[in-house]
């Protein structure tokens, strides 16, 4: 016999007397014999908040995880651990020892997690796919209606009606009951955290702001496959933006038109959109990604060079040919593989 049993079955000798006194009294039928559970299953029991002792053991032995809820509770008591049982979700065996059962209710549920990869140059579309598409409790309703600036008091969005920069990207942890909110929330608090010791005095004395620093960054983000490279994408655009030099980056273009996948066509280069940096100067009307804290150091540390042009000369490894010379500019896209 089961030694936690034993402890406890002098408790209830005068219960079991009972019941089979009164049901011979009053002749109470005997209820058919419970079907068996096999022992060794896993199965779900979820104790919700504010049940007792008794309802949780009568969880327990319905789902056959214990074999007596009576027993069960008696059992409890003795230790004096019915107020410390724990309400959420367990996966709990069948036929488990009751020991083993009140450890894990005393202990909690195991807290589930969801891990979601946002990476650097992602757009708030490519967020909700992401979202919508990995978390099942998320739906792209919910995130399409959570990604709205207005639903958020921070300083550096006022003014703003788009989040596209601040998503800040990460490989997050999540809990099943986060909602989208919370996890847009999230993101903008991290982007906060991340950049909120940068050295933006280059940018003050350019009269940039915080938000003309995230474009030139998304900008770099879409550019940049070379981390090395980084810093010198970064001085194109800012020695064209000091001589107000259309910055000719075509990402910007293929932002607006959504054309990530196929490459833009001589009809589209004719877009009339500030965000066409080919025919208008200045920065596009907003970031075009989310970058990653390189990109965004990168864009308040430019290298100290005089380059305007920049052309990827090898299309497998994507490096870069720079240059301050247009006709050394030319010759580098003729060569250009």
């Amino acid at each position: 016999m089961n030694k936690n049993k034993t402890k406890i079955i002098y408790l209830i000798i005068p219960v079991i007397i009972t019941l089979i006194f009164t049901s011979c009294i009053f002749n109470i039928p005997q209820a058919e014999e419970d079907e068996v559970i096999p022992p060794g299953q896993q199965v779900r029991i979820i104790v919700e908040q504010g049940m007792n002792l008794t309802q949780i053991a009568e969880i327990l032995e319905e789902s056959g995880v214990v074999d007596n809820a009576l027993l069960f509770r008696l059992f409890v008591q003795q230790k004096q651990k019915e107020k410390s049982l724990a309400p959420g979700e367990y996966d709990m065996v069948t036929g488990s020892e009751y020991e083993d059962v009140l450890e894990i209710l005393t202990i909690g549920p195991t807290i589930i997690t969801y891990t979601v990869s946002i990476p650097e140059g992602f757009t708030v579309v490519d967020i909700i796919d992401r979202y919508s598409s990995e978390l099942s409790f998320i739906s792209r309703t919910d995130m399409e209606e959570a990604v709205r600036a207005e639903n958020y008091s921070y300083e550096y969005l006022n003014g703003l009606d788009s989040l596209e920069g601040f998503l800040f990207p990460k490989t997050y942890e999540l809990l099943a009951d986060y909602g989208a909110t919370e996890i847009v929330e999230m993101m903008l608090a991290q982007y906060q955290f991340e950049t909120g010791d940068l050295d933006y005095s280059l940018a003050d004395q350019k009269e940039f702001s915080r938000y003309d620093i995230l474009k030139i960054a998304s900008m770099i983000e879409r550019e940049a496959y070379i981390p090395e490279e980084r810093a010198l994408i970064s001085a194109v655009i800012h020695n064209r933006l000091d001589i107000g030099m259309p910055l000719g980056i075509d990402a910007t273009l293929t932002y607006f038109l959504e054309k990530w996948d196929e490459p833009l066509t001589e009809s589209d280069l004719e877009t009339d959109t500030p965000y066409n940096t080919r025919v208008y100067a200045g920065l596009p009307p907003s970031p075009i990604c989310n970058p990653g804290l390189a990109s965004i150091i990168a864009a308040l540390a430019p290298a100290d060079v005089d380059y305007l042009y920049f052309v990827v000369i090898n299309s497998e490894t994507h490096e870069h040919s720079f240059t301050n010379d247009y006709n050394e500019h030319l010759n580098n896209i003729k060569n250009a593989r």
